[in-house]
């Protein structure tokens, strides 16, 4: 079906996501970006400067309506252990509500793209450092907080809390139940000492 020559860009970009969620990276050639956009390449180049730019720009927007983007609005003092759990459960009920959109973005990215886009990826290794940094930074609110014991490594919770994340991420593309991930998430979690109130599920 044609589709309207004429969008804000954010439209633009949902129905880029929904075909990468279908096609992948693969599919996203500027040819089969501007066909599915039903916009002439020329026009294409004038709307997004080029598919470098424009998947830069997507990768934003899908940042934007991330789970995630509760670590970059929060905010000391906070319950750092109740932060963790409502994500991994929003992250957990995002998948259930949508299952079209299998895991996340940038996980499916940095398992697809290819090695001569160096650039897409150095970016998407820079926003996962940057995670991991934000990560230890909220443990850190934790000890400060007397939440966590004083002697906890934060730099190393961190890099263990990303690890999670990106496992449920990955398992998101294949489990075919969600009460799976779920569980994992709770049990991990409460490993970690960061599962809000409450022990860690029995062996």
């Amino acid at each position: 079906m044609a589709r309207p020559k004429s969008f804000a860009p954010h439209d633009a970009y949902d129905l880029l996501l929904d075909m990468f969620w279908r096609e992948g990276i693969g599919a996203m050639s500027v040819k089969g970006m501007s066909d599915h956009l039903g916009l002439p390449r020329s026009s294409f180049y004038n709307a997004f400067g080029s598919r470098e730019a424009l998947l830069k720009n997507l990768i934003i927007y899908y940042e934007l309506q991330s789970p995630q983007m509760a670590l970059v609005m929060a905010y000391p003092p906070i319950d750092v252990k109740l932060l963790f759990t409502m994500l991994l459960q929003e992250m957990c009920a995002q998948y259930v509500h949508d299952r079209e959109r299998k895991g996340c973005l940038l996980t499916n990215l940095s398992v697809e793209l290819r090695e001569n886009e160096p650039a897409l990826r150095a970016l998407l290794q820079q926003i996962n450092q940057d995670r991991i940094t934000r990560l230890a930074e909220i443990c850190r609110w934790g000890v400060n907080a007397k939440d966590l014991p004083r002697a906890t490594d934060c730099a190393r919770l961190g890099r263990q809390l990303f690890a999670l994340i990106e496992q449920l991420n990955l398992l998101a593309r294949s489990l075919p139940e969600i009460e799976g991930l779920e569980e994992l998430a709770t049990r991990q979690l409460a490993q970690l000492g960061l599962l809000a109130d409450g022990p860690a599920p029995a062996q």
